[in-house]
């Protein structure tokens, strides 16, 4: 009785703790729609004309971030980067230099 307490107890510790460990992930999603909305205010065009790569981590682990291009009409393709930090706040939305 004693040892599957225990061992009830370790397990239910684990699933815990790894809860809590994926948890401090942000939600891809929401910071794809946050991206979006970002862009389509920054560049003055809806949803629909925005393409996004997947969200990405940050190889010095500072956050995350999601490049895309949106498509202005006559003013061209405007490539950019939205950044988020390591909860997955929105930071800045960096237009690319061309």
């Amino acid at each position: 009785m004693r040892h599957s307490t225990l061992l009830l107890a370790a397990s239910l510790g684990l699933v815990l703790a790894s809860n809590a460990f994926a948890s401090d992930r942000p939600d891809p999603g929401k910071l794809t729609t946050k991206c979006l909305d970002k862009a389509a205010k920054k560049f003055d065009v809806k949803n629909d004309y925005i393409q996004l790569q997947p969200l990405k981590a940050n190889e010095d682990e500072s956050g995350y971030s999601i490049a895309g291009v949106a498509n202005a009409g006559i003013d061209g393709n405007k490539a950019f980067t939205c950044q988020f930090d390591k909860k997955g706040g929105f930071t800045n939305l960096v237009p690319d230099a061309k």
